[in-house]
Order: structure tokens, then sequence, then C-alpha cells
């Protein structure tokens, strides 16, 4: 019976240091499983904190970007209807001085120009290579010649505000960028 109580022992003793495992391995595991789900909460939370801080960012930027925008297509709009009216004067201008041209008598309506022309007697040097040009001459246009004259400057006058237009325009914008 000894014998057997000494097995019963060792036995026991054995089971025991089995529990004992167990109940160690189980409290590792417990343990281990409340760090990892510490460290998990901790990401989640760095991780939501960092999209939050990366939306207001580009929340900011997109805010400056619509009033950069704003504030240019304000100064846009001003500069074309500054532009406009000056297009619009300079063009009621032309009309004025093409109607007082219509209306004009003869002797004012003539349009006379003052140009020089190259002297057809001259000889071109042979040291210098350039011909001479004679005096100042008038050239009177005729009356339709005249009439279109006032249509060349009305495209001239367009062209030359669109283009100043155009050319601040580009300004801004470029500026707003």
């Amino acid at each position: 019976m000894i014998a057997w109580l000494k097995q019963y022992k060792l036995l026991a003793a054995g089971a025991a240091v089995l529990v004992m495992m167990l109940l160690a391995a189980a409290g590792a595991w417990e343990w281990q499983a409340n760090s990892y789900g510490k460290q998990l909460a901790e990401q989640r939370t760095e991780w939501a904190d960092q999209l939050r801080l990366t939306a207001e960012a580009n929340a900011t930027v997109i805010r400056k970007q619509q009033t950069d925008r704003l504030v240019l297509e304000a100064r846009l709009a001003t500069l074309d209807t500054t532009s406009t009216e000056k297009l619009t004067h300079a063009q009621d201008e032309n009309d004025r001085l093409r109607r007082e041209y219509s209306a004009a008598d003869n002797e004012r309506r003539r349009l006379r120009i003052e140009v020089r022309v190259a002297r057809a007697d001259a000889t071109v040097s042979a040291t210098t290579g350039a011909g001479s040009l004679g005096d100042a001459a008038s050239v009177e246009l005729s009356a339709a010649a005249g009439s279109a004259v006032w249509g060349i400057r009305g495209g001239m006058i367009s062209d030359r505000e669109k283009l100043v237009y155009l050319q601040e325009w580009a300004r801004q914008v470029l500026r707003g960028e």
C-alpha cells in the first residue's frame, strides 16, 4: 500500500503541476491578449487622430483655395467691367468721329496724310548702300478710302483694348495662383 500511496502522491503532484501549468498558461494568455488589446486600441486611437488631423489640414487648404478663387473671380469681374467700359468708350469716340467725318463738307472730309516719299532720281551710293528720302509730301485719300480709315481705326482700337484686357487677365490669373 505504501507503494501505491507513493504512486498516488506522485500522480497527485504531477496533476497539481499540470493544473498549475495550465493555470499559468491561461493567465499568460489572458495577460497577453489584454496587452495586445491595449496596443491595438492605442493604435486605433493614434490612427483616428492622424486621420482627423489630415482631414482638418485638407479642409484648411480647401477653404484657402476657395477664398483665393473668390478673390480672383472678383478681381477678374472688376477687370472685365473696366475693360468693357474702356472699349465701349473708345468705340463710341470712333463712331462720333466717323459721324463728324460723314457730316462734314467735301473740303473737310478729305483725309490727308503726311508721308516721306523716296526720290526716284536719287542714286544709291556704292559705299553706304542706302537710298535717300525726298521731302515730305501730302497724300490725299479718296472718299471711300477715307471712310475705310474709320473702320480700320475702330478695329485697331478694339484689338488694342482686347489685348490689354487679355494681358491683365493673364497677370491676374497668374498672380492668383
